[in-house]
């Protein structure tokens, strides 16, 4: 099925802010690569900022559906965390496109209160902040780890993570996080030993 000028508006803007930011794409590039007419552009959006924002939503919506579809009935809570960082390893591996935009263009509008990179920021953090929490407060009750300080340690994960799916996403091969060796330093890290 073919898809709709709107799709190819957001398609090829999501592939022009990703090799050549944001700032450097303007709507006449995106019109040319999308094969419209800029009127036709502006049919569909406002303008630059409101593509990049309807691309920053749906990856995120699609991100935040595969946190939610993890598996919720394991028999360890390890292996919640575990599926945490495979999901970011995939994610990184399969959707390089997707992180790469947030990570080539989102770092320089944090600093603005309202910018929609900065609440996308703002709503991941809170999602696997609170699905980390989760698993270690759970995990901590049924003895299988003994992680104190909670929130502390829910941090550190939270960054580690954010920092392995940034160099999966950005490094040669050769020079990535392992996403096994990764998973084994979570075990070390968290695992209660008997």
């Amino acid at each position: 099925m073919a898809k709709s000028k709107k799709q190819n508006i957001l398609d090829a803007s999501a592939e022009l802010f990703v090799s050549h930011g944001f700032d450097n794409t303007t709507t006449l590039m995106i019109a040319k690569e999308a094969r419209v007419t800029e009127p036709l552009l502006y049919y569909h959006f406002k303008g630059k900022d409101d593509i990049f924002s309807k691309i920053i939503h749906d990856v995120f919506n699609e991100y935040a559906q595969a946190i939610e579809d993890l598996p919720k009935n394991t028999d360890t809570e390890f292996e919640k965390i575990a599926n945490l960082v495979r999901l970011h390893s995939q994610i990184a591996e399969e959707h390089p496109q997707s992180a790469m935009l947030f990570l080539s263009n989102c770092p320089s509008k944090l600093l603005h209160e309202h910018h929609t990179c900065r609440d996308i920021l703002e709503k991941q953090q809170e999602m696997v902040s609170s699905y980390i929490q989760s698993c270690l407060e759970a995990g901590n009750a049924k003895k299988e780890f003994d992680v104190h300080p909670v929130e502390q340690t829910t941090l550190i994960l939270l960054c580690l993570i954010n920092e392995f799916m940034r160099m999966k996403t950005t490094r040669k091969k050769r020079y990535q996080p392992n996403m096994q060796a990764t998973i084994e330093f979570c075990r070390r890290v968290l695992v209660a030993r008997s």
